[in-house]
């Protein structure tokens, strides 16, 4: 009979410990979440994605289809085919683009403070073809992103 008690106490000490381990692992903070949310094209030939982390609102990604306007407002007229990051929050992170072509579509903020619009990322692209990216709030190693699609 003792063997039989002790055997039973060490299994419901291991249960503890099982559902202890699931409790405390069920308790960690999820993991941040980046939403991308499509902007009306305010202006030709523009279109752009809103990011939120968690739901809060982090920075901007634009995409420029033909050459013309001056977005960024940097005096000079804007590429076509071009894709541009703006982080306008001084939150600590940075956002990042990237599509997934041959070309240097790849755009970030990184490590510059708020305001600030990255250069532009550029490349002949076939006309009416859809490309898809990702649009990322970024911060040292971390990265939340979210898929973005464009249409040259």
């Amino acid at each position: 009979m003792r063997v039989h008690l002790k055997h039973a106490l060490v299994g419901l000490a291991a249960l503890g410990f099982v559902l202890g381990t699931q409790t405390a692992a069920q308790a960690q903070p999820a993991a941040k979440e980046t939403t991308a949310v499509a902007i009306d094209v305010l202006r030709s030939p523009y279109g752009g994605f809103n990011l939120y982390l968690d739901g809060i609102y982090a920075g901007q990604v634009w995409w420029s289809q033909d050459p013309g306007g001056d977005l960024d407002g940097d005096g000079n007229s804007d590429p076509g085919d071009a894709l541009i990051a703006y982080d306008n929050v001084t939150d600590g992170y940075g956002i990042e683009a990237t599509l997934r072509t041959s070309d240097s579509h790849k755009v970030t903020t990184r490590g510059h403070g708020a305001p600030y619009w990255s250069p532009w990322g550029t490349g002949d692209l076939t006309e009416t073809h859809t490309y898809y990216g990702d649009a990322c709030v970024v911060k040292g190693t971390f990265s939340s992103c979210a898929a973005i699609s464009v249409v040259a």
